[in-house]
């Protein structure tokens, strides 16, 4: 008992044992020892409190002591199973998140689809308005909305893992440093926020844009947390994971990390807050005070870097969450890119073979490229672009083809078209990036992929940046690029 509770035998003799028990547990201790002094055997878990404040979950074994045929006492046994517990939760909410995850990515997914046809219908109108007519305005307003909406579905993508992400070696204290004057405007005069930055501080393998959100959802939800004010403190650390902790941890694994910590001095939370507070939709905030996405997002994002999180907090203590990224020994690199025209990415007669099958997409993309200069010839499936290919002896700049088809994938689907044409140029695009959809063979093949929902900007940029062989930007051995 000493050694598993830290209490000594003194503390425990001449006292009743429900001084040590969590009180929500009271009632079915109680409720066994009555049936253990009516003469029956029982089992049961209980928690009790330890000596340093900790919990510790014991399997129980009670019999009655018979004397004379009457019960005159009881004998106990209990076996510390605090660890196998953890384990089984850990178990549970890897399953449960995993879970929503799929469907959070599906839904995202369908809505892309229709929000690429908003988006881009918007778009083709606002290029025929002046900014004076009447209309201008309210589709400026329907575009804003459906750019709100593209940025919650990127929010249960990233939630859901689903989201293509470009990694980059990273150093966590300049992103930090980059974003301060931004989490400053954020969190208002009462609260403070406060670095502490370790120097020569190890890169992490991260996608600047989503670590970005990962920081800024974190402060905005320790923001959230101290309605009355208070401080935070984001900090970064250099640390080695061992095996003792792994035991403890086990989504965790041995080796260097870099540590970013976000704490702050607010309400705290319950243990069964704790349990929730990644899943998508949940918040203890009042209606519309917040979608529940934010860290849902930031649990996503952090799994798609092969990192995870640590969550500590009670009542009235603060909360502070910890994200662990896998180090990496490539220093980061400095990128510019430079601003680019509508008139610097229209085509010049190119002629693109386009396959999707989404129609409200198809006829968007269409009349995108065509009226900003290209040839565009369409098919809804595999095997209507296979019969327009031979008819056109594969003379075509660029295969712009959707995943997932209704008759076959688009990269099954590229490779054959490649077989007859090596030289032509690919532009696939999604939804989202999902194991079904062949992205082991877009990764390995480096094909240039374009993410639903786009602009017709964002279209037109992509499109002029592989048949000039930019790849749509940026391009490295760790992107699907």
């Amino acid at each position: 008992t000493e050694e598993f509770s830290g209490h000594r035998f003194e503390d425990w003799q001449g006292k009743p044992f429900a001084a040590f028990i969590v009180e929500k547990d009271l009632s079915l201790a109680m409720e066994v020892f009555q049936k253990t002094l009516n003469g029956e055997p029982q089992h049961y878990e209980v928690r009790i409190k330890k000596l340093d404040g900790d919990i510790l979950i014991l399997s129980v074994n009670t019999a009655p002591i018979f004397k004379a045929g009457a019960v005159v006492g009881t004998v106990n046994f209990g076996r510390d199973i605090t660890e196998r517990k953890q384990l089984e939760e850990q178990l549970r909410q890897s399953q449960k998140m995993e879970a929503i995850g799929r469907l959070a990515g599906g839904v995202a997914h369908d809505f892309n689809n229709i929000l690429t046809g908003i988006q881009g219908y918007v778009d083709l109108i606002l290029m025929e308005l002046q900014e004076d007519d009447p209309l201008y305005r309210d589709l400026k307003e329907i575009q804003r909305n459906a750019a709100r909406a593209a940025n919650l579905t990127r929010q249960l993508l990233l939630f859901s893992r689903r989201q293509p992400i470009e990694m980059t070696p990273l150093n966590l204290n300049s992103t930090i440093e980059d974003m301060m004057k931004m989490l400053n405007r954020l969190i208002g005069e009462d609260i403070s926020i406060t670095t502490k930055l370790t120097e020569d501080l190890w890169t992490v393998n991260a996608d600047p844009g989503t670590i970005e959100q990962v920081l800024m959802n974190l402060v905005v939800n320790a923001r959230d947390a101290m309605p009355e004010g208070g401080k935070i403190t984001i900090k970064t650390e250099n640390v080695h994971i061992d095996k003792k902790y792994c035991r403890i941890h086990r989504y965790a694994r041995p080796g260097k990390f870099v540590c970013l910590s976000v704490q702050d001095t607010g309400i705290g939370m319950e243990e069964v807050v704790i349990n929730q507070v990644f899943e998508p939709f949940f918040s203890t905030k009042k209606p519309g005070k917040g979608t529940g996405l934010g860290l849902s997002v930031v649990y996503g994002i952090v799994k798609k870097h092969e990192g995870w999180i640590d969550v500590k907090s009670s009542p009235g203590k603060g909360a502070i969450f910890k994200i662990y990224l896998p180090a990496i020994s490539t220093k980061p690199d400095e990128k510019q890119e430079a601003s680019v025209s509508l008139s610097a990415v229209r085509g010049s007669g190119e002629r693109i073979l386009l396959v999707e099958d989404d129609e409200v997409v198809r006829r968007f993309t269409a009349k995108g490229l065509s009226e900003n200069g290209y040839r565009v010839f369409v098919a809804a499936n595999v095997q209507e672009a296979l019969d327009i290919f031979h008819q056109h002896e594969g003379d075509f700049d660029l295969i712009f083809s959707d995943v997932v088809l209704s008759d076959e994938r688009g990269p099954k689907l590229v490779e054959q078209l490649l077989k007859l044409n090596p030289e032509i140029n690919i532009l696939l695009a999604s939804g989202y990036s999902d194991e079904k959809s062949d992205w082991s063979v877009i990764k390995k093949r480096k094909y240039p992929y374009l993410q639903k929902p786009y602009s017709l900007f964002e279209l037109l940029k992509c499109v002029s940046d592989v048949l000039k062989k930019n790849y749509c930007g940026k391009k490295d051995e760790n992107s699907l690029y």
